[in-house]
Formats: structure tokens, C-alpha cells, sequence
């Protein structure tokens, strides 16, 4: 599996608790409920606390832990980009790429 594809399922999952409201232990709900299977994708999220078991099978979004979740991601692409970059100008300069 590519890791588009863990993007994909990950914004897929984030959306789909969003939208079913299920964000505090109050609203939990089971994953079937919400159409989120419990693979290596959710239970990824689950270790990084973006989802909260709230026991009975039932689970919700911690926003905030999403929200931060997101923006590490969003800062890891960036650096990425940035050094590939840099990289590349290094390259240019050095007349190893025409």
C-alpha cells in the first residue's frame, strides 16, 4: 500500500467521524456505524490519539489531537519538499544536472 493511499483512508476517516458528530465520549459511536473499518490505517490514528476508544466498541474524533495530527503532516511534506529543493539547486550548481 502507497502512502497516498494511507492519506486517503486517514482524511476519509477524519471526515466521516466529522460529519456523524462523534467528538466527545458522549457522542461515540461504533465504527461500523460511522463506515470506518478498524484496519491499520484507524488504528494508526488511534495510537496518536486522533480517535479515543470510549469502551463498548465505541469511539470518537479528539479534534484538537486531529488538528495537530494534520498540521505535522502538512510540516512534514513541507521539509520534504524543501530538501528535495535544495537538493536539486545543489545539483544545478554543480553541473551535475542539464
Amino acid at each position: 500500500m502507497g502512502g497516498e493511499y494511507v492519506v486517503v483512508k486517514q482524511n476519509q476517516y477524519i471526515r466521516r467521524f466529522k460529519k456523524a458528530e462523534a467528538t466527545d465520549p458522549a457522542s461515540a459511536r461504533p465504527l461500523d456505524e460511522i463506515r470506518v473499518r478498524d484496519n491499520h490505517v484507524f488504528r494508526g490514528l488511534a495510537r496518536k490519539g486522533v480517535f479515543v476508544d470510549a469502551g463498548a466498541g465505541r469511539y470518537y474524533i479528539d479534534l484538537d489531537q486531529a488538528e495537530e495530527f494534520i498540521a505535522l503532516r502538512r510540516r512534514i511534506a513541507f521539509f520534504i519538499f524543501l530538501f528535495v529543493g535544495v537538493i536539486l539547486i545543489v545539483l544545478l550548481l554543480l553541473g551535475k544536472l542539464k
